[in-house]
């Protein structure tokens, strides 16, 4: 890799006659605003907020010339994670200005967008025309079109629709050498790899994703919310993969464990002490909604629990869907992904790990698919039920991490290192120079 070229005023120049001098910024204040903080004898970095993929393009050969490095900003919600590289100057590319419907279809059911456009207001521009993406969670779709698909999460799915990035059809992007593609549509693609998944999780980089095609859904017919009470969270893991076997679809299901059922429901839900509980929402067509949510009943049933009042799962879908006004309560401190064989196992590790630290721990389960789920651990003082402070949330965490991983599941935001090498050679083929986003995916 070639050596970063020292750069400075006259680059500033160069990218404000790029992207228009009104959007470019190299202020410590709107730095700081994305999370990226400046010391001084760092390096130069600019805040861009292209308005077109042209001027992505003008910017990465500008970057590839001056061996700048590239780096994406979603909707600004996190920092970036390569943010403590300070010694190589850096352009952080925001592409909300980018926030356009291209063409929608609304026979074939297919919208193509600019990547800047958020997946909230682009729900807000299909819904009087009957359209949806889909029922995805409410706090994913607040991320960019181009952060949903750049950076692959099990939180941005549902039983029924499956991951987000199932819904892409096609991709624009650019790459390092400024050169624009766009993987084509079609019914079939045609042999050979598809570019299209590559960029789908690489968090750019291997290309700056600037559009999309994606595949949308008519708007629910009817949607059914339905709660019960099972004997405990074991039962309530297995009445989910009976429901997912019979091929149940509900667009979300959770179960939560008796201290979570208490934090969350309030006093919509007064149980068993051992008792936790499954809530679900089916949609669709009436007569499929239905069908799904008598599958999500038997299974239920099945397992020895009981209906509960629909308070309980209005309250659940009023906090998922950010409408509820019961109080806040601490988010989750830990969350892993686990098969369905090894979900029970790992709920127990964690819980055991954490007592053994003097912790009190509690977990729902949800974001479910055929084959894994997610849980949610909470850790909180056990005698006032307040958060963990700072240092205290870091050491149990560490300590949880490792229970879980030996009980069998994935820590979200970690990776395999398999085939970090076919990765490597991939990435360097494309971005020869490391300019995309450098250190992340490593």
């Amino acid at each position: 890799m070639i050596a970063p070229a020292r750069t400075g005023a006259s680059t500033g120049d160069e990218i404000a006659e790029i992207a228009g001098s009104e959007h470019v910024s190299s202020s410590p204040e709107a730095l700081a605003g994305i999370g990226v903080p400046v010391e001084p004898g760092d390096e130069p970095a600019w805040l861009v907020r292209p308005g077109s993929a042209a001027e992505i393009a003008e910017l990465l050969r500008l970057c590839q010339r001056l061996r700048i490095a590239a780096i994406p900003v979603g909707n600004a919600s996190r920092a970036p994670r390569n943010a403590p590289l300070r010694d190589r100057a850096r352009v952080f590319i925001d592409c909300r200005r980018m926030d356009h419907v291209l063409h929608l279809d609304e026979t074939s059911l297919v919208v193509q967008v600019q990547a800047g456009l958020s997946g909230l207001a682009l729900e807000r521009i299909l819904a009087p025309r009957g359209l949806s993406l889909g029922n995805f969670p409410p706090a994913a779709l607040g991320s960019t079109i181009g952060g949903l698909l750049a950076v692959r999460t099990p939180g941005k799915s549902s039983p029924r629709h499956g991951f987000f990035e199932d819904s892409v059809i096609a991709l624009s992007a650019v790459l390092a050498d400024g050169k624009t593609i766009h993987t084509r549509v079609a019914p079939r693609r045609s042999s050979g790899p598809d570019l299209c998944r590559a960029l789908c999780g690489s968090e750019g980089t291997l290309g700056f994703i600037t559009a999309a095609v994606l595949r949308i859904r008519r708007r629910p017919e009817a949607r059914f919310l339905t709660a019960y009470a099972v004997p405990s969270f074991e039962a309530g893991l297995a009445a989910v993969r009976l429901a997912l076997r019979e091929e149940a679809a509900p667009s979300a299901i959770r179960v939560y464990d008796p201290g979570e059922a208490a934090a969350h429901l309030g006093d919509a839900f007064s149980g068993e002490p051992d008792e936790a509980v499954l809530v679900a929402a089916t949609a669709g067509p009436t007569d499929l909604a239905a069908c799904d949510r008598d599958l999500v009943a038997s299974a239920a049933e099945a397992v020895g629990g009981r209906p509960l009042e629909n308070d309980v799962a209005i309250v659940w879908w009023r906090r998922r869907t950010g409408r509820s006004d019961v109080a806040a309560v601490v988010p989750p401190t830990l969350q892993v992904s686990a098969p369905q064989s090894r979900q029970l196992a790992v709920y127990r590790a964690v819980l055991e790990a954490a007592e053994g630290r003097g912790t009190g721990a509690r977990a729902h389960a949800s974001r479910f698919d055929a084959h894994t789920g997610v849980l949610f651990f909470t850790l909180f003082h056990p005698g006032t039920g307040e958060a963990l402070s700072a240092s205290e949330a870091i050491a149990t965490r560490r300590v949880c991490e490792a229970a879980a991983a030996g009980a069998g599941a994935d820590i979200l935001g970690q990776k395999s290192g398999a085939l970090d090498r076919y990765f490597e050679r991939l990435r360097a083929r494309l971005d020869p120079n490391g300019i995309m986003n450098p250190g992340v995916l490593i």
